[in-house]
């Protein structure tokens, strides 16, 4: 089988250890899905019957009324992941700017496209300057971008994010930017009112992270080319959406509230784990999202860590960053003490 590069792989953990762990390696919300998400989709077993709809029309209702958006700018998929494969085939761009460190899934759904890199700098946090725009020239097919940033958990500031598209319009290159951590931002503005003014710009989005719903698989983008939305439709089964996946939509569309108080749970922990960390001489970077990157000497500490039952995802494997660097997930202060007392256990034991 493939090396599975991702956070939350509680199978494996539970194969090996005989238990499920504390999982720190998958950013799910804490606090879990709302009743009405999980209302909607048990009211949904019976639909099962039919087909699901192939155009998702109550999800798209329901997610362009939450954003703003007219609902024939939005493809939904089977999570973000499937749209960004269902983009990259439609799209097919020869030459490509992506950050690094970011998500994975962008660099392998890219596959045969040359890809260049925008490294962000330790020295600067991991954020995303105005150094940037030097990168975006002619040539470029396309410009993937993640606001706020995985594993960074950084921001790229509104203002920024204006020049940018405006840079790739000039060039003629599409921008893809994945606002799926945007939520467990205080604050955080979505480039969704700019879709007219930047017709090359795609949003991508999904419900998993906030709602709780990692398993059900469903996330869209968002765009003003409404060719690209046609050229979607037509890149794969015409089924790819459940009709538990777009019930479970309509639901989450309809609790922004509960996104909101969410944020500013997460705020109040994600103060509180910086400082721990930080207070034990670990490097924190001061991500915005409901995860931290983190750095350390120990670069055998998700082994240690999971012999004392927590899941930590190591971000060797990224792209722009070293043994040494992990990303752990916000959750309760319940689950932050754990991971604060299994760090004091093992710098007393070293190991």
């Amino acid at each position: 089988m493939p090396e599975y590069v991702h956070g939350g792989d509680v199978y494996s953990y539970a194969a090996r250890f005989g238990a499920p762990p504390v999982d720190l390696s998958a950013n799910i919300n804490p606090y879990g899905m709302p009743d009405a998400v999980r209302q909607a989709m048990h009211a949904a077993v019976d639909a099962c019957t039919q087909y699901p709809d192939p155009f998702c029309r109550a999800a798209r209702q329901a997610i362009g009324v939450a954003e703003g958006v007219d609902p024939g700018r939005i493809y939904c998929g089977s999570g973000a992941a499937d749209v960004l494969d269902r983009l990259a085939a439609v799209l097919r761009p020869k030459t490509v700017l992506l950050l690094a460190p970011t998500f994975a899934e962008y660099e392998r759904t890219l596959a045969g496209a040359e890809l260049r890199f925008h490294m962000l700098r330790a020295d600067e946090s991991f954020a995303v300057t105005a150094r940037i725009l030097d990168d975006i020239t002619p040539g470029l097919g396309a410009v993937y971008l993640c606001s706020p940033n995985n594993p960074t958990g950084r921001t790229i500031a509104s203002a920024l994010l204006r020049e940018i598209a405006a840079r790739c319009a000039a060039v003629g290159a599409r921008l893809v930017l994945d606002e799926c951590f945007l939520d467990f931002t205080e604050n955080g503005e979505s480039m969704a009112v700019y879709l007219d003014a930047f017709p090359s710009l795609v949003l991508l989005r999904a419900y998993t992270k906030m709602y709780a719903v990692p398993g059900v698989r469903f996330g869209w983008c968002m765009t003003a080319d409404m060719a690209l939305i046609e050229a979607l439709y037509r890149a794969g089964q015409p089924w790819n959406v459940s009709v538990i996946a777009q019930a479970c939509a309509v639901a989450c569309a309809g609790a922004r509230g509960y996104a909101a108080q969410t944020a500013q749970r997460i705020a109040v922990e994600r103060a509180y784990l910086a400082e721990q960390l930080a207070a034990r001489g670990l490097w924190v970077c001061p991500g915005a999202a409901n995860f931290l990157l983190f750095r350390v000497d120990d670069t055998d500490l998700t082994e240690k860590l999971a012999r004392r039952g927590i899941l930590l995802r190591d971000c060797a494997n990224y792209r722009g960053l070293t043994r040494g660097y992990y990303r752990t997930a916000v959750k309760t202060r319940k689950e932050s003490d754990a991971l604060l007392a299994a760090l004091d256990d093992i710098r007393k034991g070293d190991g």
